[in-house]
């Protein structure tokens, strides 16, 4: 067993594979206690290997279940995955959420390019987003998609902007009732009653809190210019 610290909280991990614990080197600490702590069965291995359109090696599958589990169990800490892409901007996150393939971590790149050492990747595909003090962070993890883009830190979020594919850049700020329509798609849902009512709180309080955008855009820097100008209501210079 070894411990993690993400999103302010210090969770145990009882693994059996050391891919996992390869993956959280660098969110381990050294600390006694835990907030809560989670293990996989080798049958909830199994079924998650079985379930996957390719048959991923059993410790990345292993790796799965508990990042599953760590996000369920976060809804009881106020916190919540999306699947998303999530940067930090001058000491607040912007956060982008799209089908995948649409471009979300190509996005994120161009933000990097517009505004440099200014930026840092949160998480490039699986932020925790966690309420803590009446704010919303997001939060690094070590699961961060594929090409593993992500660092253990976390900011107040000032926007979170869905994307779609365009020749031309447009933005503009939705309604309660859009953001509900295309949020859900984004999140893992709790199934047990008492869960689910904690987690449609959370994403109340994050719609009426968090204002929230539609980007449709190419894959170009003006792409990024256009977000960031929009979101942080014209503090993002270009480096």
């Amino acid at each position: 067993m070894f411990r993690i610290k993400i999103a302010g909280l210090v969770i145990g991990i009882e693994n059996q594979y050391e891919y996992v614990s390869r993956l959280c080197e660098g969110y381990k600490i050294d600390e006694e206690g835990a907030a809560f702590c989670v293990a996989a069965t080798e049958q909830e291995v199994l079924k998650e290997q079985g379930q996957s359109t390719e048959k991923f090696p059993l410790s990345y599958c292993e790796a799965a279940c508990l990042y599953r589990k760590i996000c369920l169990k976060l809804v009881d800490y106020h916190g919540f995955l999306l699947h998303a892409a999530a940067l930090e901007l001058d000491g607040e996150a912007y956060v982008f959420a799209a089908k995948s393939g649409v471009g979300k971590t190509t996005h994120m790149k161009l933000w990097i390019e517009a505004f440099g050492n200014r930026v840092q990747i949160i998480n490039g595909d699986k932020p925790v987003l966690r309420f803590m003090e009446g704010k919303l962070y997001a939060c690094g993890t070590p699961w961060c998609g594929k090409e593993g883009l992500g660092n253990p830190i976390m900011a107040p979020v000032k926007g979170i902007c869905f994307l779609e594919q365009s020749r031309d850049n447009h933005i503009r700020q939705l309604g309660a009732a859009e953001v509900v329509g295309r949020i859900f798609h984004q999140m893992l849902i709790p199934e047990e009653e008492e869960a689910i009512n904690r987690f449609f709180d959370l994403v109340d309080q994050m719609i009426a809190s968090v204002d929230c955008y539609l980007l449709q855009c190419n894959r170009e820097r003006a792409a990024a210019l256009l977000a960031c100008e929009r979101m942080s209501g014209g503090k993002g210079k270009e480096e």
